[in-house]
């Protein structure tokens, strides 16, 4: 007899998936057969495969160990130890916890956590050699004990904790995380259908007095990794800029295409007007790479020290100033709409996270 405990990472899985994992050699008619006569069972009980399982569950094999390996299983005695598995993760939770701090962790709960990411940590790594917040938020679920070497397996093969958002590298701010397949589901919901409301700050050049909606087309150049933007029509106008009155702030209920582009819309308001800096709040109707950064420089008011679409002599003043080494944005709110069942303790919740002094004392005194 052998038995296995189900984790974190493997709830809201079909249990006849989860059997075809841990023997993938075996015929679906075997399993099902073992099922039957109660060779196989969950939580001491017979089991049709059709369950979705949960955390804590146990399910018992009454296989021999010839049987389980024959079929293409792994015992405990058969896999390198988990902290081995793992350690990559570990390692990179040890590395960047200090630059997150002690209240980096800005909301948690059974499917999803939400941490402050810090300037200059990718959200994924781009290289093996990257320690990215996604290894982080691995690594900090197995010292909290939540992903255990006896997830190792489960972890290594179809489902792992992961980011749900990315921001670039040198932005900082609210970064979603998902424990659970549930919540990466959830997660991926809400940014699809654009429930989830993503604000930003971010220090810009030039003084902006009113607020206003940005909108237009991005493409992207993969090669450089950048976008063009091109404003529509009778869109987007910025309301200080263009003399006008600003764009309402309705919401879009889809993307609108067209060839070369898609359809993006920022809305912003000013939080600080200084005479050469301001600090504005900006609001993603849309979310697209570099959507922020290329919207605001089109309109003259380029985020300050961005090195894509900014102004390159003043970022370098801003450099030698205030040592700033990369765009001055942030993403400082989110808010969840209304949500029930396993998600309720969500619902018309605010996570809020402000960035750093610089950002206000930059536009206070210029």
């Amino acid at each position: 007899m052998r038995q296995w405990t189900v984790g974190s990472g493997e709830e809201d899985r079909r249990f006849n998936r989860y059997l075809q994992k841990k023997l993938p050699g075996a015929p679906s008619s075997f399993l099902y057969k073992m099922l039957r006569k109660k060779n196989i069972t969950l939580n001491g009980k017979k089991a049709s495969g059709s369950e979705l399982l949960k955390g804590g569950d146990l399910v018992t094999f009454f296989l021999s160990d010839e049987t389980i390996r024959g079929f293409g299983g792994s015992l405990p005695e058969d896999m390198p130890p988990g902290r081995e598995v793992l350690s990559e993760y570990v390692n990179a939770y040890r590395q960047l916890r200090g630059r997150i701090g002690e209240g980096g962790i800005l909301y948690e709960d059974a499917n999803i956590l939400a941490v402050k990411k810090p300037v200059g940590v990718l959200s994924q790594k781009a290289s093996d050699q990257d320690r990215s917040m996604n290894e982080w938020f691995v690594g900090y679920l197995i010292e909290k004990g939540e992903l255990t070497c006896d997830d190792g397996n489960a972890f290594m093969s179809e489902y792992r904790p992961s980011v749900c958002n990315r921001l670039d590298r040198n932005t900082g701010g609210i970064l979603l995380c998902a424990k659970t397949p549930a919540g990466a589901r959830e997660m991926a919901r809400l940014l699809r259908d654009r429930s989830l409301q993503k604000y930003y700050q971010a220090a810009v050049a030039g003084t902006v007095i009113k607020g206003g909606s940005i909108g237009g087309y991005l493409s992207k150049d993969s090669a450089s990794n950048t976008v063009s933007f091109r404003s529509a029509e009778g869109e987007g106008q910025n309301s200080d800029a263009a003399g006008g009155a600003a764009v309402p702030a309705g919401r879009l209920s889809s993307d609108r295409q067209r060839p070369g582009g898609s359809w993006t819309r920022t809305i912003y308001r000013p939080l600080i007007t200084g005479k050469k800096y301001s600090l504005l709040e900006l609001e993603l109707i849309t979310g697209k790479t570099h959507q922020i950064r290329s919207h605001l420089a089109s309109i003259g008011h380029p985020v300050l020290g961005d090195p894509k679409y900014g102004d390159l002599t003043l970022n370098g003043k801003i450099r030698s100033e205030y040592g700033v080494r990369g765009q001055m944005l942030w993403c400082s709110r989110i808010e969840f709409p209304e949500m029930d069942g396993a998600f309720a303790d969500l619902s018309r919740r605010v996570i809020r996270c402000d960035p750093p002094a610089l950002y206000r004392e930059i536009c206070e005194r210029n």
